[in-house]
């Protein structure tokens, strides 16, 4: 029931009040701010400020509103105040991480680095800096990945509407690898389809079941999720993974980061 009435709580889009913060403007085109929200269970209304002419990062998608509803309903179930989060690619319009900000135990946005001040603003309105911390993780880097992060303090890792470079795909999946423990749950929320691009969803899943057990948890539509960027037929599915075998992804890490190295080292 509360899976339903969260799916229908009608989608919060207005004109952003008032002039933005300092630095808001970063990766973002001139024209009005808008403010998309979600409203969360307990009566929190979740808000993030974008403008609908900005870039990747910088836009709210659908992926991010069902996934905040999902976490919304199922936090009893997913015993999520006991849980430390982690969102990969979060974006500077992630409503599933600062939904993820409320109910986690604490939670940790992470971005590239022209993407993190942004973030960090949005958690600022938020009023969640006690809960939530920003930092730079780049899926290209396993390196710095590994000297800046520690697998045994994640307990949950969330991604929505991740893939979309073909190129990123692999560096994905091996930071996915590097950050899993064997009882780390990754949920998932990815759109069939975008304004102006389709996704290969099933590209990405031809790699990434080699190392995971992919379920589907939820199929919605898009329609009505809340993002300026739906698409009238789109789906949005979630999908929980769960680490196969632990050996053989640190066996891929390994390799993985060798092959790096040999680019980087060798003339």
């Amino acid at each position: 029931a509360a899976a339903v009435a969260a799916a229908r709580r009608p989608p919060r889009r207005h004109a952003a009040r008032g002039a933005p913060p300092l630095g808001f403007a970063m990766g973002l085109s001139q024209g009005k701010l808008q403010v998309a929200g979600f409203e969360m269970r307990s009566g929190e209304m979740v808000e993030v400020h974008y403008n609908e002419n900005a870039g990747l990062g910088f836009v709210p998608w659908p992926g991010t509103f069902a996934l905040a509803a999902y976490l919304d309903a199922n936090a009893e179930e997913l015993r999520l105040s006991e849980l430390n989060a982690l969102e990969l690619g979060s974006g500077s319009c992630s409503v599933s991480g600062l939904v993820a900000g409320h109910l986690c135990k604490h939670t940790l946005l992470t971005d590239r680095p022209e993407v993190i001040h942004p973030i960090g603003e949005a958690v600022g309105r938020a009023r969640l800096w006690e809960k939530v911390d920003v930092k730079v993780l780049d899926w290209t880097d396993l390196e710095f990945t590994m000297s800046c992060f520690a697998q045994q303090e994640i307990d949950l890792i969330l991604m929505t509407d991740v893939v979309y470079f073909d190129f990123l795909w692999k560096p994905l999946v091996h930071t996915l690898l590097l950050l899993c423990k064997p009882t780390t749950l990754v949920l998932w929320a990815n759109c069939d389809g975008y304004p102006k691009f389709t996704p290969d969803v099933n590209g990405f899943l031809e790699i990434l079941e080699e190392f995971f057990d992919v379920m589907v948890e939820q199929d919605r539509r898009q329609l009505g999720l809340g993002s300026p960027n739906e698409l009238p037929t789109g789906r949005v599915l979630i999908r929980r993974l769960v680490l196969k075998d632990h050996t053989q992804a640190q066996e891929e890490v390994d390799r993985a980061m060798t092959r790096n190295c040999v680019r980087r080292c060798m003339p």
